[in-house]
């Protein structure tokens, strides 16, 4: 109590200001989108999820382990109850947001109280990580969802190309929103390239452009699009992957994510004799142990097709 007292103190000497939680995020997300690099879609969504919270409402410089800890209890009994992987992101943004208050617009802020609220976040089982998937296509999915999404983009009222879409998303191993934004102008022809750009990043996705050699039958799947806008593929990724999930539940496929065909594709390519580091290439991962743990399924059929060679 005496060392936060005295923090209290000189943070006032230093001219340090007070706000509530809610005005500081305000100020983070008007300070981001001035700079031209604007929060990404969850971080966004998510800081406005808590702005609406009895959270936000409380004074900076009050915060407090325990508000924390209140601060997900509360969020626990809405009507969402966001899973502890959610709640896990939303720590992990009020976080950000009160490690660079000090620093960015001079308040009385930082992450501390968040620090110290971990042991028992994690305790009560309220913030946990992600369940990591392994779904991949199994026995005939890929083909018939091929057949049907190829039925489905013939169909006169179509405009997304889902069968090539599909297909792209399979042999790049790129998100459905960097798919969405591939340009004509990045396309290298001669060299079987194409430039992804804003790439995710943990150190963020503006400007993380990366050249992507075009594999397998990628380059003529471009190709034989109709050039009608800048992008390839110009369409909303949202229609995209909502288009797809109709047609998997046509199918009766359970529990397949739009997003597990970079799985697919990830592994499809260490499967076919590419090393981890190549695949790192199209995948743009830089953690390898990441690639490998969330992005890497082997069957174990691959390594039946190997022959092995006892020595005596």
């Amino acid at each position: 109590m005496v060392h936060k007292v005295e923090r209290q103190l000189i943070d006032i000497e230093m001219g340090l200001v007070d706000c509530t939680v809610g005005e500081l995020i305000q100020k983070y997300l008007d300070a981001k989108q001035k700079s031209n690099r604007p929060v990404g879609r969850t971080t966004l969504y998510t800081l406005n999820i808590v702005r609406k919270t009895s959270f936000a409402k409380m004074l900076i410089s009050k915060v407090n382990a325990n508000d924390i800890v209140s601060y997900c209890l509360e969020r626990k009994k809405a009507n969402t109850s966001p899973s502890p992987s959610t709640l896990s992101v939303d720590i992990s943004c009020i976080r950000k947001v009160f490690r660079v208050g000090k620093s960015m617009f001079g308040i009385n802020v930082d992450d501390r109280p968040i620090i110290d609220a971990y042991p028992a976040l994690h305790d009560l089982k309220l913030i946990s990580r992600s369940n990591e998937r392994e779904r991949r296509l199994e026995g005939n999915e890929f083909e018939i969802l091929l057949d049907a999404l190829k039925e489905k983009q013939q169909h006169h009222c179509c405009l997304i190309p889902y069968h090539d879409i599909f297909l792209i998303s399979i042999l790049t191993c790129c998100r459905i929103s960097e798919v969405c934004k591939l340009r004509w102008r990045d396309l290298d022809i001669k060299q079987k390239t194409i430039v992804v750009r804003d790439r995710k990043s943990p150190n963020g996705s503006i400007g993380n452009h990366a050249v992507l050699p075009l594999l397998g039958d990628a380059l003529d799947i471009i190709l034989r699009q109709p050039e009608t806008d800048k992008r390839i593929f110009p369409f909303n990724s949202r229609s995209i992957t909502s288009g797809f999930r109709r047609t998997r539940k046509k199918l009766n496929i359970p529990d397949l994510r739009y997003h597990d065909l970079r799985r697919e594709g990830a592994s499809r390519l260490i499967e076919m004799g590419y090393s981890v580091e190549e695949t790192a290439r199209v995948t743009g991962h830089r953690d390898l142990n990441v690639l490998w743990r969330v992005y890497v399924n082997i069957r174990p059929q691959h390594f039946l097709k190997r022959k092995i060679v006892a020595s005596a």
